[in-house]
């Protein structure tokens, strides 16, 4: 069946503005954060240091903490620097998010970030659905291949995270589009051609360094075309330009470097004695658990459905490339290679076992098992069997909704509902108070205090949880395990608890909140409170969740809301 571009173009307005309704219901309703989204407003508005050694916060610390205060809007050296200091990611998306929040000082709300998502999206099933139209000349395929990503609980939880990822997944599919663009000018690549790879790439890179993969693979499958099409003329302008971005990039940027090659993610400052079968064995652990992603994000959370569409969609090209002896269109691996590759390898090398380093890649994934679908439909000799796809899909994205509740959502918790006007947090040196930042703004003032004695139970626990998921540990995964939660690197073990015994504040309370890390020795805590202060009496009021309730050991850090016990402790 045909479709005219004018009625594809309202199709598609429509699909955008269902997905981003069904997105901006999911934030609304979502309560809490992941902490790096927490982390997001700090490093893009403020150089505010909390006191976390013994001190008090008020609301107006920590408002100042995640905000931009009057005087320093629009000051985009402060961003870079703060960058420089976190030394994990580029300053580019941070800008935006301070550009946005420099129109609202003093305002706190996740609405401000995810307005730069919404853009992002825009943009992202826009370029999916030209990618989708250069690879297949048909309008109603490239509607059904945006919308198979558009309504998936994919792009929902791309766009309700607060953080680089759905930025990424626009320059991601915007340098996709733009290689399929020039792949097709044969001999024809100009200068205004060039600007718009340089601009691509560089904002990219300056985005997520996720993007310098992504953009290789993509490449590698031009450089390969052009050669076998001996077009060197346009490949040589196309590679050129490339480099010339990333030149640019690294010139805004020079930390780049040091960021990829070293930073804080990697565990090249840790002595690990780790056995083979373990490593083996986790890695199994791991690509299984980035199917289980896939699964959530793409397939109604079932792994084997993932499976069986997946030799469904083997078979089909099996049938169709040695027994009809078709094959596939050139511009067609610039999907089929690129994606499922970042993925596999991102599931192998990143340093959680998490869904936003994969979210560039899943518009593509979705892309591939559409394409799938259209072509199964097609083998059908009925003009209605054009429906069969969309209506398959839309049906599955129904179905999604009703049964899979996206990450990053929340709202299991009673934190909000504060019982006394004051409150203590009682962390380790992995700074857990910055995910419990924005219920800790809701008291009169918070305390915050560190202890070096960690959990002496986390070990064992989380040994016990790699053994029950196949990885043979030799009780040895706890050691792994403290090597993600340093980030690669030895953090420096404080202890401020010593503060609780004479701090005036605390002592003139008649009852106060106490939240206690899962990472800390609870114990030992509820011990130091009744032999220290006056406080010697306690009731739990939110359980920390157990490890048993998730596959994935990020999940319980995703899925949580505080990873606290917390206690309401009176005289």
């Amino acid at each position: 069946m045909k479709l005219s571009d004018k009625k594809a173009g309202m199709i598609l307005a429509a699909i955008i503005i269902v997905s981003l309704i069904v997105s901006t219901v999911f934030v609304t309703v979502k309560q809490g954060y992941h902490e790096d989204e927490l982390l997001t407003y700090n490093l893009a508005n403020s150089s505010k240091q909390l006191n976390v050694d013994g001190g008090w916060n008020t609301p107006e610390d920590f408002n100042e903490y995640l905000t931009v205060r009057p005087d320093d809007r629009f000051d985009y050296a402060q961003v870079y620097n703060n960058q420089i200091i976190d030394a994990s990611h580029p300053p580019f998306y941070y800008a935006l998010v301070h550009t946005v929040c420099s129109f609202f000082p003093n305002t706190f709300s996740p609405y401000l970030a995810y307005s730069i998502n919404v853009l992002a999206m825009i943009g992202v099933l826009i370029f999916l659905y030209k990618i989708a139209r250069r690879i297949t000349s048909n309008n109603l395929y490239a509607l059904t291949a945006a919308a198979a990503y558009a309504l998936s609980i994919a792009c929902f939880t791309t766009t309700i995270y607060l953080r680089m990822y759905a930025t990424l997944t626009f320059f991601v599919t915007w340098f996709v589009y733009n290689m399929l663009r020039l792949y097709d000018k044969k001999g024809t690549v100009g200068v205004k051609d060039c600007v718009v790879i340089v601009i691509n790439v560089t904002l990219g890179v300056l985005t997520q360094y996720y993007f310098i993969l992504f953009a290789g693979l993509v490449g590698i499958v031009f450089l390969v075309f052009k050669i076998k099409e001996k077009n060197i003329k346009d490949l040589i302008f196309v590679v050129v330009s490339a480099v010339v971005g990333g030149g640019l990039a690294l010139a805004v940027y020079p930390y780049i470097i040091s960021n990829v090659l070293g930073g804080n993610r990697g565990f090249g400052s840790l002595s690990i004695d780790i056995d083979t079968i373990t490593i083996v064995t986790y890695v199994g652990y791991k690509l299984m658990t980035y199917v289980n992603i896939l699964a959530k994000d793409l397939f109604l959370g079932q792994t084997w459905l993932l499976a069986l569409c997946t030799v469904g969609a083997a078979a089909l090209w099996i049938y169709l490339r040695f027994v009809k002896k078709t094959k596939l269109p050139r511009k067609a691996m610039f999907i089929l290679i690129p994606a499922p590759v970042y993925f596999a390898f991102i599931s192998l090398v990143s340093p959680f076992n998490s869904d936003r380093y994969v979210m560039a890649s899943l518009p593509f994934i979705a892309m591939i098992f559409a394409f799938a679908l259209i072509k199964a439909c097609t083998l059908i000799k009925n003009e209605k069997a054009a429906f069969a796809a969309p209506a398959v899909l839309l049906l599955a994205s129904v179905l999604a909704l009703c049964v899979v509740r996206p990450y990053y959502l929340y709202g299991k918790t009673n934190l909000y509902e504060i019982k006394d006007k004051n409150c203590v947090f009682v962390g380790t040196s992995m700074l857990e108070w910055n995910k419990c930042i924005d219920k800790l703004r809701n008291y009169d003032s918070a305390m915050i205090v560190q202890t070096s004695k960690m959990d002496p139970n986390l070990g064992a626990e989380l040994d016990e949880f790699a053994t029950k998921r196949g990885v043979v540990t030799n009780g040895k995964i706890s050691k792994f395990a403290s090597a993600y939660m340093n980030n690669g690197s030895e953090k420096e073990l404080k202890d401020s608890m010593d503060a609780l015994k004479t701090d005036k504040r605390l002592d003139s309370l008649d009852s106060v909140t106490v939240y206690i890390s899962r990472l800390a020795d609870t114990q030992g805590v509820l011990e130091f409170f009744k032999k220290n202060t006056k406080f010697k009496n306690y009731e739990l009021i939110q359980a920390d969740y157990s490890f048993d309730e998730f596959f994935n050991w990020y999940d319980y850090f995703v899925e949580t809301e505080s990873y606290c016990n917390v206690y309401r402790f009176t005289a």
